[in-house]
């Protein structure tokens, strides 16, 4: 039987949102102008003509939005001058993601995602307001099927996953376009006040460094906290559902979201473990969705922290079919293999103390930022040679029904697994020092929309290319 689901009202705004910044807001501005001096301008008869228009377009394009659905296919209609139609078989879906924010909660709305892995890149497929009770039976007739488990995670475990995948440069990303904003509304210089209090904070913070260091490290620290406050209330109320075919993850304290995806939907999972979370002895899991986020590239969260056992069991229940089978592939344990590995580590210290110390004697004036910088490099590439032995000694490569790789990228250690018929491109490359030794670099780039990698080095390059005849029938 098919139904019809229309769109809420509050998606009058969403077509009104492209023209919030050049049309709505300087029309709202100049209308309390004309409150104050009774008086009409040119370009308020202007913008008042050009607000009524778009306000009519977009409420016919909000009146002409339809979706039809039963048992086999979602129809979504849209258009009001120019009529599209769009026909998706449900067993192509690959995620629906829903979101509401506080506006929304009031008038009982939610922002529904509709995606595949087709379509433009940098948005949804299909992204429109519902009312809450047809998503509830819409969600119904795509995704069948009680819930059989129910997990929540704690604030605790969120706390962690937010503080591990922070960063300052996030949190400036998000901060300085508000800050910019909420100056710009109440017509004062909020960024120049804040940066002039950060140096008067840092003035009077008395260490060996000089004063710029101080006013860097308190700039970078509270971007940190505005990239942590972001993602731990993006993510507080951890919640997920399951049963044997579907996930569905349920976050968020002001904007709430809930991701619904099928596990055969599921390109990739990986299990990743930041340089916080290994101070902490922590892993996160995530996967991989086709189509799924804004940007198409974006990775849902399934256990935002656990122990390794946690997480070893937690992947062996929602994804028993990823379980690797075959020979593991590992790097030969040899003191010249083992060398390789530290090459580069090795190579960027020697720079680096180089660097410095001819700094130092060039520029005596700066030695105390010298030294600042010193410390900090010479940190990332200790840490850096540990991330290069941690790959020697942990790094492999699995090949059957599902491939497994674990290895590093960039400061991370990480593990991927994912069915072979979802493997993009194997790619095999050799230098002359990989003749010598017989050995090469693998990646494995999974096929998705975000191109998840991962390389694993110095394997012995005739087991290779024997486990891949073997696994792909070649």
């Amino acid at each position: 039987m098919k139904k019809i689901f229309k769109a809420h009202p509050l998606m009058i705004f969403t077509f009104m949102k492209p023209f919030l910044f050049v049309l709505v807001f300087p029309f709202i501005k100049a209308l309390i102008q004309y409150f104050l001096d009774k008086h009409i301008t040119d370009v308020l008869s202007i913008e008042l003509t050009i607000f009524v228009i778009l306000s009519v377009i977009a409420f016919f394009r909000y009146r002409a939005y339809k979706i039809y659905c039963d048992e086999e296919n979602i129809t979504v209609k849209t258009g009001f001058i120019f009529r599209k139609t769009a026909v998706i078989k449900i067993s192509n879906l690959s995620s629906v993601q829903v979101t509401q924010n506080p506006i929304e909660a009031i008038f009982s709305a939610v922002t529904v995602c509709i995606n595949t892995e087709a379509g433009t890149t940098n948005r949804s497929d299909f992204k429109l307001k519902m009312w809450k009770k047809d998503y509830s039976d819409l969600i119904s007739k795509l995704y069948s099927g009680e819930v059989i488990s129910k997990v929540r995670f704690s604030a605790l475990r969120v706390a962690i996953m937010a503080a591990a995948t922070s960063s300052a440069f996030s949190g400036i990303i998000i901060g300085v376009p508000l800050i910019n904003r909420a100056g710009k509304l109440l017509g004062i210089g909020l960024s120049e006040m804040l940066l002039e209090e950060l140096n008067h904070v840092s003035s009077k913070i008395e260490t060996y460094f000089p004063p710029a260091v101080n006013t860097a490290t308190l700039i970078l620290l509270l971007c940190y906290a505005v990239s942590f406050a972001y993602s731990f209330f993006k993510y507080i109320n951890f919640k997920l559902l399951l049963n044997d075919e579907k996930l569905e993850v349920h976050t968020g304290f002001f904007v709430k979201i809930k991701t619904a995806f099928k596990k055969t939907s599921v390109n990739d999972v990986m299990i990743v473990q930041t340089p916080l979370m290994l101070f902490l002895r922590r892993y996160a899991m995530k996967v991989s969705v086709g189509g799924f986020g804004e940007a198409k590239s974006e990775s849902q969260i399934v256990v935002p922290a656990g122990t390794y056992k946690e997480i070893k069991g937690d992947f062996a229940e929602y994804f028993p079919f990823l379980l690797p089978s075959g020979n593991s592939l590992r790097a030969k344990r040899h003191i010249l293999i083992k060398g390789r590995f530290l090459f580069w580590p090795s190579i960027y210290l020697l720079l680096i103390l180089g660097a410095s110390i001819t700094s130092c004697f060039l520029f005596n004036e700066f030695t105390r930022f010298i030294f600042f910088v010193t410390i900090v490099l010479l940190c990332v590439v200790f840490y850096y040679a540990y991330i290069c032995l941690f790959e020697y000694e942990y790094g492999k490569l699995k090949f059957g029904d599902s491939v497994m790789a674990k290895s590093t990228k960039g400061f991370r250690t990480c593990r991927l697994y994912c069915p072979k018929e979802k493997i993009g491109e194997i790619k095999i490359t050799r230098f002359f020092t990989d003749f010598y030794y017989k050995t090469c670099r693998v990646r494995i780039t999974v096929r998705s929309e975000g191109a998840d990698t991962m390389r694993v080095r110095h394997l012995n390059y005739y087991e290779v290319i024997k486990e891949i005849y073997r696994t792909f029938d070649l």
